[in-house]
Formats: C-alpha cells, sequence, structure tokens
C-alpha cells in the first residue's frame, strides 16, 4: 500500500485554507493554535493510552 503523501498535504492545505480564506492574519494565528492544541490533547491520550497498555 502506498501513502500518497503529496495528494494527503495538498488536501489538508486545500482544506485550511477554505476555513481560512476571510480571516484576518490574527484570527488565522488563532485558528492554528486552536488547531495545536487539540491535536496535542490527542496526542497525549494516545500515549496515555498506549502506557497503560504497556503496563
Amino acid at each position: 500500500m502506498a501513502v500518497k503523501a503529496v495528494e494527503m498535504v495538498r488536501n489538508i492545505r486545500d482544506k485550511h485554507f477554505e476555513e481560512t480564506k476571510g480571516l484576518s492574519v490574527e484570527k488565522q494565528i488563532h485558528f492554528i493554535r486552536e488547531k495545536s492544541k487539540k491535536l496535542q490533547k490527542n496526542l497525549l491520550k494516545v500515549k496515555e493510552s498506549a502506557l497503560l497498555k504497556s503496563t
């Protein structure tokens, strides 16, 4: 199974553009920071889950 990384990145970039195209720079920064917070929370949950399974 081949990963289509370029296509995947392009789709993400296009989606983010559509979500932020009318926003000011400050609101775009806020958008990215909120996305980052959500990702960090999800990664922490995955890490905690993996730790619980390994014990």
